[in-house]
């Protein structure tokens, strides 16, 4: 058996999602620093099938460990391989993290042969259990580790207490094969080679369909080593945007001003996320002179009724300064709604609709969708009925289009031709005024195209980054300003 561990980034049920899966990237840093033997294989960027991977690593001998990842909408790929890699390597021992872990223990041991689950930020636990293999610990001090004993017990130790000093973790970029993403399919830069990156972890508020707020914890922050991870990626790779998946990008002023800096030196240009709350006219500034391309902002309703069942705790009326400010940057804005949700009527559609006519912004929403350990998918759990069934669902979900549980009193049907509406009609509210003749051609055809699109075009992968590209590189900057 080899003292090794291989890590392995399954595939998501689209090929078009193109990304750099940073939590690995965090993994191997940490084995990395420790001195221990690994090899990671990217199963989506390769779009590779688990036999293929198989026939790949089995002429180097039996691995100690495989180390698994995975999203909630991963679930089927997940399972799929884990059966694979347990049938062709039954010693090695399979650990199982990342975000689809937020699903029950139970249901997770029951669907997958994965004999360790690691909840939280793995850095750490998995150093601990590496060194628990090899008789220095037990299983039973590793906290964020779970297993089940051969009498079927489960051990749950919650979850690892989060990394505090990120520095100490810096992805290890000269071990990955970066050509392959360094890309501009990045549907945040298209056209330009990009990277997906954090800067931050964690966010500090608790909106009811996230499973992953820190709750009142400080969000960890890191930039000694932002600059030599960019200049290497620049050097080597040609980089030229960075997409940041911070929660929370703006949530300190201080760690935005340094980031914005670091990137203004290089003359890059970036993407972040961030709340309409946490941003002021100077900060707003400040990004689009730093090269901020591109901005996502989450109002997701405007509506008090159902943003007091969100727990958004956004007052948008105090904020409006900042649209204003947003409209009059350079920066191309997605405001991001979620349509459908708990409490959802038509007239609280109607005041969305309102909100994004008046304010001259492009919709863009996604459909409701309840994920497991949110205070919402406790709130419909009545209405979910089997839970691994509805998890086998969400491994194709695809959340512009699918609506798996309607949680309106709406019909499915109408719900669908109320959110086409509010996308077409914000497109032909910010258009040249002088086109006004065509828009009920313009109208119907948008409608017959996002209706062909829920229905048929993002199952496959070209057709969806072609959206996307048409979506980035032509409707939103067309419509910026209007």
């Amino acid at each position: 058996m080899n003292e090794k561990i291989i890590l392995i980034n399954p595939k998501m049920f689209n090929g078009a999602y193109r990304f750099f899966p940073i939590g690995i990237g965090s993994i191997a840093a940490s084995l990395f620093k420790h001195g221990i033997d690994h090899e990671f294989h990217d199963q989506h960027i390769d779009w590779q099938s688990d036999e293929d991977l198989i026939t790949q690593i089995r002429p180097h001998g039996v691995p100690r460990m495989f180390g698994l990842t995975g999203l909630l909408t991963s679930f089927q790929s997940v399972k799929n391989l884990a059966i694979a890699l347990k049938m062709a390597f039954p010693e090695s021992k399979i650990v199982l993290g990342g975000k689809i872990v937020v699903v029950r223990p139970d249901i997770l041991f029951h669907n997958m042969p994965v004999d360790y689950i690691i909840r939280g930020e793995g850095e750490e636990a998995i150093i601990a259990l590496w060194k628990a293999l090899h008789g220095e610990g037990e299983l039973e001090t590793i906290k964020g580790l779970t297993y089940r004993t051969a009498d079927g017990v489960i051990h749950d130790h919650g979850e690892t207490d989060p990394v505090r000093d990120l520095d100490s973790y810096i992805i290890p970029y000269h071990r990955f094969d970066m050509e392959k993403y360094i890309t501009s399919c990045n549907i945040q830069s298209p056209n330009v080679p990009s990277i997906n990156m954090i800067s931050s972890r964690g966010c500090p508020f608790s909106c009811t369909f996230c499973n992953f707020s820190l709750g009142d914890r400080v969000p960890v922050r890191f930039y000694s080593n932002l600059a030599d991870s960019l200049d290497y990626l620049i050097q080597n790779f040609g980089l030229q945007h960075v997409t940041f998946n911070d929660d929370m990008f703006t949530v300190n002023r201080n760690h935005m001003r340094r980031v914005c800096d670091i990137i203004k030196e290089r003359k890059l240009s970036f993407s972040i996320s961030t709340r309409l709350d946490f941003l002021n006219e100077a900060s707003i500034a400040l990004l689009d002179e730093s090269g901020c391309k591109y901005l996502c902002i989450g109002i997701e309703s405007p509506s008090p009724t159902v943003a007091k069942v969100i727990d958004k705790r956004l007052n948008l009326e105090k904020f409006q300064a900042n649209i204003t400010a947003l409209k009059q940057s350079r920066i191309v804005v997605n405001y991001g709604f979620i349509f459908g949700y708990l409490g959802e009527t038509e007239q609280t559609i109607a005041e969305t609709r309102d909100f994004v006519l008046r304010n001259g912004i492009l919709y863009s929403a996604f459909f409701a969708n309840a994920f497991p350990r949110t205070l919402l998918y406790e709130m419909i759990q009545d209405r979910i009925g089997d839970e691994e069934a509805y998890l086998q669902k969400l491994y194709s979900v695809d959340l512009t289009k699918d609506y798996l549980v309607n949680m309106t009193d709406i019909p499915r049907p109408r719900l669908y031709q109320l959110r086409d509406e509010i996308i077409v009609d914000s497109v032909l509210n910010l258009m040249d005024k002088r086109i006004a003749l065509f828009s009920p051609i313009l109208r119907a055809g948008g409608l017959v195209y996002l209706a062909f699109m829920r229905r048929y075009g993002l199952r496959f992968a070209w057709i969806k980054r072609l959206f996307e590209f048409i979506n980035m590189s032509i409707v939103k900057p067309a419509t910026k300003g209007g």
